[in-house]
Formats: structure tokens, C-alpha cells, sequence
């Protein structure tokens, strides 16, 4: 918790890799879809920021960079599991947030530098992370699936009928319209 080096090479690391994966991102939007959009750009910093996460005090600002760029892949990419498994992630939780955190878990294995916070890349080390998200990804799944069953035990349904969807989950669910236009 002090205003030292390590905090200064955490938040230049989390500046650089959001910004590197903000234009990663734009420059697959434009390749793929032909124009940028502004959701893209968002969703691309935040996927940086998720994949720099783990190892924002442990690499050096030049591993910020590449740790940016391939955070932004890997998430951009993800979509194509997204969509091939047909689950529904409205918010990009599961690719930015999910997949960028697995990526900078596993990158810190393999650029950390002992100058910065006394962890060294090695193999043992990013065996060490390849373990740790393994045990973080059984936990939340079978956390998540008891609040799901939990839940679904209240009789509320986790997912809404599709005309519920049209006609707005402000007034299906609360009775009321968010916005009159």
C-alpha cells in the first residue's frame, strides 16, 4: 500500500496494456468489420486492463506492452467460443474479464521480472499460475451453478422468455418503463 516504485510500475503497466489492447481491439474491429465502433474500443481497454491485472507489479513496462496486445487477442477471439457454445454474455464479462484475467495469469509465468517484484519467469512459476486458474475456474463454476440452483429453488427463472426481452426487462420484471420515448 505505498506511493513506491512497485505502485508506480503497477499503474504505468495497467496504463500501457489498456491502451495497447484499446488499439489492438480497434485495429480487429476495422480489419473484420470495416469500421471501428465505440462498445469495441471500451471493450478493448477493459479486456487490457482485466489481462494486466495479475501481473501489473511483477513485469517490466515493455511486458505491459506485449501482455496488451495479446490480452486483446485472446478476448477479441473468444467471441468465436462464445458464440460456438451459444451462451449469452451481454456485458463481455466471460471474454474481457474471464479470458484476459486466464491470459495475464499465465503470461506472468512467463514475463515476470525479478527487478520489479522478487517473482522470476520460469516453468515452475507458470505452472504455479496454470494451477491457480484451474482452481479459480472449478471454484466459479460450481459456486456459480449453487447460486444458480439456489435461485432456481426461489422459483425465479434465471433467464427471461424471449418476448420478455422485446418488450424491455424493466417492464416484464419491475412493472414499470426505465424510459418514456
Amino acid at each position: 500500500y505505498a506511493a513506491d516504485a512497485l505502485a508506480s510500475y503497477a499503474f504505468t503497466n495497467t496504463t500501457i496494456a489498456g491502451s495497447v489492447a484499446m488499439l489492438v481491439w480497434l485495429a480487429l474491429d476495422w480489419h473484420y468489420s470495416r469500421r471501428p465502433t465505440f462498445s469495441g474500443v471500451l471493450v478493448g481497454a477493459v479486456a487490457g486492463l482485466a489481462t494486466i491485472t495479475p501481473c501489473a507489479g511483477y513485469v517490466e513496462p515493455w511486458a505491459a506492452i506485449v501482455i496488451g496486445g495479446l490480452g486483446s487477442l485472446v478476448c477479441y477471439f473468444a467471441k468465436g467460443v462464445q458464440e460456438r457454445f451459444a451462451f449469452d454474455d451481454a456485458l463481455e464479462v466471460w471474454r474481457a474479464h474471464g479470458m484476459g484475467g486466464v491470459t495475464g495469469a499465465l503470461l506472468l509465468g512467463i514475463l515476470a521480472s525479478p527487478n520489479i517484484d522478487r517473482v522470476s519467469a520460469s516453468l515452475e512459476q507458470f505452472l504455479m499460475q496454470l494451477l491457480g486458474v484451474i482452481i479459480v475456474a472449478v471454484y466459479s463454476f460450481f459456486v456459480t451453478l449453487i447460486i444458480f440452483k439456489v435461485i432456481d429453488m426461489w422459483g425465479k427463472p434465471i433467464r427471461v422468455t424471449p418476448e420478455e426481452e422485446v418488450a424491455g426487462l424493466d417492464n416484464s420484471i419491475l412493472g414499470e418503463d426505465a424510459y418514456k420515448m
